[in-house]
């Protein structure tokens, strides 16, 4: 499982808050806890839609504290976020092989990163509003919608001839006419769609990337979910992220919009009234990207 099981199985306290968490990170955490680590875990305990991975989270919990974990499930928790002795690792995916996870060593760096959704998205928003079109914009999101700073960024971008690309997930895409008119609207205005098979949640501009949990849906201030997002230019990181949109690019396939703009043009006026209220702040700097 690499860098992150590893520093679990050795690990003395750990505090881990996920979405969930299953296999080889799982077991990593169990048997710490079985070792005796101080362990406390943080599950969502309804997540979206999906009774199934609600009672999975359900067993999940009762299997760590059968091992001595201190567990809890609560709500609106979308972060992937775990502490091993002080080092926090984050995943923008649920703690899977081959996810892109960052190591922060620093306890006063890993402070300053957002990790409540409006603030993460602003980070992203932070990104795509300072790219011109030389700096090749790709933003993935697993899931997608208006009325947050990424939506009013892309549209505003694709305005000014920045040519932004957009990759969005084909599972959370089926069915849902909301989000497909949502961006209907964006390709109307300029931005390039596809739809690919990952869930991640990335974006690059030239030499700046941003990393995070949060997908690109509705969040305002006092009603969206624990979830991180952050800006780097650190250059193994921009580079990790460039490599894995273009990779996915070249293999998703178009979206298909029709040739007339619909009535979500008037979601442009909402989103960007709900992003205004995005504080701006300066990237982080991380030391360190594996992947597992």
């Amino acid at each position: 499982m690499g860098e992150v099981c590893g520093a679990l199985m050795g690990a003395r306290k750990i505090d881990l808050a996920a979405y969930t968490v299953w296999g080889p990170a799982l077991r990593a955490v169990k048997a710490a806890a079985c070792h005796g680590a101080r362990v406390t875990v943080h599950l969502e305990a309804r997540p979206f839609n999906n009774p199934h991975l609600a009672n999975e989270n359900r067993n999940v919990a009762a299997q760590l504290r059968a091992a001595g974990a201190t567990v809890t499930l609560g709500h609106m928790l979308h972060a992937k976020a775990l502490t091993v002795d002080g080092t926090l690792y984050l995943d923008e995916k649920n703690w899977r092989p081959g996810d892109l996870v960052l190591r922060v060593d620093d306890p006063a760096e890993a402070a300053t990163i957002p990790m409540i959704k409006h603030e993460a998205l602003a980070r992203e928003g932070e990104l795509i509003a300072s790219a011109g079109s030389a700096d090749r914009v790709i933003v993935e999101s697993e899931s997608f919608g208006c009325c947050n700073r990424v939506y009013s960024e892309l549209r505003q971008a694709a305005l000014a001839g920045a040519a932004p690309r957009l990759l969005v997930s084909a599972r959370d895409l089926s069915g849902n006419a909301h989000e497909r008119e949502v961006i209907e609207a964006l390709v109307h205005d300029g931005v390039s769609v596809r739809v690919c098979d990952d869930s991640e949640k990335l974006a690059v501009a030239g030499d700046s990337a941003w990393l995070g949990s949060a997908n690109a849906t509705i969040a305002a201030p006092g009603t969206d979910s624990t979830d991180w997002g952050l800006g780097t230019r650190n250059a193994e990181i921009v580079a990790a992220v460039r490599s894995r949109l273009e990779t996915e690019w070249q293999s998703a396939r178009a979206f298909e919009a029709p040739q007339k703009p619909n009535s979500v043009r008037a979601l442009a006026s909402v989103a960007e009234a709900t992003s205004s209220s995005d504080s701006t702040s300066s990237s982080a700097s991380l030391p360190a990207v594996c992947v597992m």
